[in-house]
């Protein structure tokens, strides 16, 4: 099961590469419309790395309580 937690690891990474990717976008626009929407999408993925470190917690405590 440790596989399981692996993938959320990766997806936890590629949620931070993605707010990485949405600051950079808004840094680089200039219409204020357009870099409240790439802010808003990093402050999505934010929410999302949180729920999935979560989950990854929830599921690697109940891995070590099955030991």
């Amino acid at each position: 099961m440790q596989e399981v937690l692996d993938w959320i690891l990766e997806a936890i990474e590629d949620e931070v590469e993605a707010q990485e990717r949405y600051k950079n976008l808004s840094e680089k626009v200039e219409d204020p419309k357009a870099k409240k929407f790439f802010e808003q999408l990093r402050l999505d993925e934010e929410e999302h790395e949180r729920v999935l470190r979560s989950r990854y917690d929830a599921f690697a405590k109940m891995l070590e309580a099955d030991k």
